[in-house]
């Protein structure tokens, strides 16, 4: 039996925003601790552990080999759109092995800004790669569908969700 997960050191980030919450854990698919931030008006305590548990620690095989696929696209094109000096064995990297040159230190959970019963969440995983180290990543995962994966932009929910999609 698998033990229920759940965050460390949880508690308020912005003493002007009450809801604005944050706590640590592990993030199995780059084995690393990262810090998890919700905001209590989207999802409480134990709806965002549940997720997390449920969904992001357990991640199917296809949703894995889809960042993976998506992680390695990006790549070949940022690498053969400038002349910059990469790290050994970024070039031939593909599948899985992609991940050794990405890290994650950060996941923001969200509900759906334009449907508040809408009970599948969303993630923005933030962090950084060895082919765009400029720029920043992120990983954005509505329930256990990968979206995209790019270059940080920002656009948090909105980047999960469009008005004229729900």
């Amino acid at each position: 039996m698998i033990e229920r997960f759940h965050l460390k050191n949880v508690g308020i980030e912005d003493a002007l925003d009450e809801n604005s919450i944050s706590g640590f854990g592990l993030l199995p698919l780059f084995q690393c601790i990262v810090e998890y931030h919700f905001s209590t008006k989207d999802m409480s305590l134990e709806e965002a552990e549940l997720y997390i548990h449920n969904i992001l620690n357990q991640l199917p095989v296809e949703t894995i080999n889809e960042i993976c696929k998506k992680a390695c696209e990006w790549k070949s094109i940022k690498m053969t759109s400038d002349t910059v000096d990469y790290p050994s064995g970024l070039a031939e990297a593909y599948g899985r092995d992609i991940l050794g040159f990405m890290s994650v230190g950060e996941v923001n959970l969200y509900r759906n800004p334009f449907d508040r019963n809408d009970n599948t969440f969303g993630a923005i995983l933030s962090g950084g790669t060895e082919w765009d180290s400029e720029n920043g990543m992120e990983i954005i995962i509505r329930g256990s569908k990968v979206l995209e994966v790019r270059e940080y932009l920002g656009y948090g929910e909105f980047a999960i969700w469009e008005k004229k999609s729900v």
